[in-house]
């Protein structure tokens, strides 16, 4: 059920605080990680949770971090070195559905049906234009709320958005401002060229509480100048807000 990717098992402990934008996004390096996305119908929510509990119950073989969104699309994320590890990862998950075997099946047969669609893909962490404040404003296991900006770029206009981003870096630099974030690209899965990033807060009503602080202390004018021509190169922009599932998720033992 999971993206079909070598796993990195000592990469996968920083995953959770990079998709959440907690770390310091500077000393971070430009990382691949692996992505599915399962839209899951509403009505199949439990039961489609139930089996990815199941399937770590049963031994998956490899470890992964979920993250949940408000309209119930679930995201499986790994760290991988390079593109060349993806057979590895069909060759240990097939080797595992063969050990459990019939177990396999029923697992299978019990997800049947609870989801839409699902997408596979592989996106980079871009820590020149992601910023960490100096003192981070959360605790790693604080941030339950994350807010995600989708940004689909003009074609052609890369390097455009990505001149203004680093100003938004700069600017938030520049102010010591307190609400960081981590942008990521999307490398292949989805219709490119797409630009993302996560910020955190310990709820919704923090997160914009504190976005609203940020906004002023960067100014407002300023702010609005920066965004605008951000949007400028956007031929969509979408946003989701969820959260991290450790619940659903495989972290390495210690």
């Amino acid at each position: 059920m999971k993206s079909k990717t070598v796993v990195f098992v000592a990469g996968l402990f920083s995953v959770l605080f990079v998709l959440s934008g907690l770390t310091g996004a500077q000393e971070q390096k430009a990382q691949l990680y692996s992505v599915e996305v399962m839209a899951v119908k509403p009505a199949m929510a439990a039961k489609f949770e139930a089996a990815v509990k199941k399937e770590i119950e049963l031994g998956y073989p490899m470890p992964f971090m979920t993250y949940s969104t408000d309209d119930l699309f679930y995201y499986f994320l790994v760290p991988i070195e390079s593109y060349a590890g993806i057979d590895s990862m069909y060759k240990a998950e097939n080797e595992w559905a063969a050990k459990i075997g019939q177990e396999y099946q029923a697992l299978m047969k019990s997800v049947a049906g609870t989801i839409d669609y699902y997408q596979s893909g592989v996106v980079r962490f871009l820590p020149e234009l992601s910023y960490a404040p100096k003192k981070p404003r959360l605790k790693p296991e604080e941030g339950n709320f994350i807010s995600w900006g989708f940004a689909y770029v003009e074609f052609g206009k890369e390097k455009e958005f990505a001149d203004i981003a680093k100003k938004f870096v700069e600017e938030s630099k520049s102010k010591d401002t307190s609400m960081g974030w981590n942008m990521f690209v999307v490398e292949s899965g989805a219709e490119m060229p797409l630009y993302f990033w996560a910020e955190s807060g310990k709820s919704a009503a923090d997160y914009w509480a504190e976005s609203d602080k940020v906004m002023k202390k960067m100014g407002e004018a300023k702010y609005a100048e920066l965004w605008n021509a951000f949007l400028a190169t956007l031929r969509r922009f979408e946003t989701k807000t969820g959260r991290p599932r450790p619940d659903l998720s495989l972290m390495p033992k210690k």
